[in-house]
C-alpha cells in the first residue's frame, strides 16, 4: 500500500488515481482504462444463450442463502452482499469523475488488470443471480468464455467471473 499525497489515504500501488480524492498518484499514467492485448485475456466466446435461455434451470440459489460473497483471487479478499438484492454495480472508483461502484475493483489492483469505471453489474431476478457487461473495455469472462455485452447470464455456485484480467469466485452462503 502506498499513501495519497493528497489525502493521506492508503492506496494500492498500481492505483493511479487515489478513491478517495481523486488525485492523480502518478501523473503520467492513464485515466482511461486502456484495452489489454488479445493475448492477455481468454479468447472463447461464450454462446450468448447459454445461460439466457436453455442453461439457467438450474441456476436457481440454493435454498437459505442470504449471501453473495466474492473472493478475488490476486488479494484474497472477499466481499460479501446481503441477498435479495436488485443490482451490485462492479468496476473501478474514481472520485473525480464521481464513480462509486458498490463494488470498487481498484483495491484490487483494477486499473493494471484492465477493470472499467462501470465494468459489470449483477442482477438478481426472482431466485436468480445474473451477470451483465456493460460494454466494458477489456470484457466480462464467465468461468473463461468472453460474455456478450449487455445480455444477462446466470450465474452458478463456484463460477469464476473474471473482468478484464482480475477474476472473482462466486459463493453463496447461508
Amino acid at each position: 500500500m502506498i499513501e495519497c499525497p493528497g489525502c493521506g489515504s492508503r492506496v494500492q500501488p498500481d492505483t493511479p488515481i487515489c478513491s478517495e480524492c481523486g488525485a492523480r498518484l502518478f501523473p503520467d499514467a492513464p485515466l482511461r482504462t486502456e484495452p489489454l492485448p488479445d493475448e492477455e485475456l481468454p479468447t472463447f466466446q461464450a454462446d450468448p444463450w447459454s445461460r439466457t435461455v436453455d442453461g439457467y434451470e438450474d441456476a436457481e440459489l440454493p435454498a437459505n442463502t442470504t449471501t453473495l460473497t466474492l473472493t478475488a483471487h490476486r488479494t484474497g479478499r472477499q466481499m460479501s452482499f446481503p441477498l435479495p438484492t436488485e443490482e451490485i454495480s462492479l468496476g473501478r472508483s474514481d472520485a473525480a469523475y464521481g464513480v462509486y461502484p458498490d463494488l470498487d475493483l481498484a483495491l484490487d489492483g483494477g486499473h493494471v488488470a484492465g477493470v472499467s469505471r462501470h465494468h459489470a453489474k449483477i442482477i438478481q431476478l426472482g431466485n436468480r443471480l445474473f451477470v451483465e457487461d456493460l460494454g466494458s473495455a477489456n470484457g466480462t469472462f464467465l468461468n473463461e468464455e468472453r460474455i456478450t455485452p449487455h445480455l444477462l447470464y446466470a450465474l452458478r455456485e463456484g463460477d469464476t467471473l473474471q473482468l478484464g484480467k482480475l477474476q472473482l469466485l462466486v459463493e453463496f452462503k447461508q
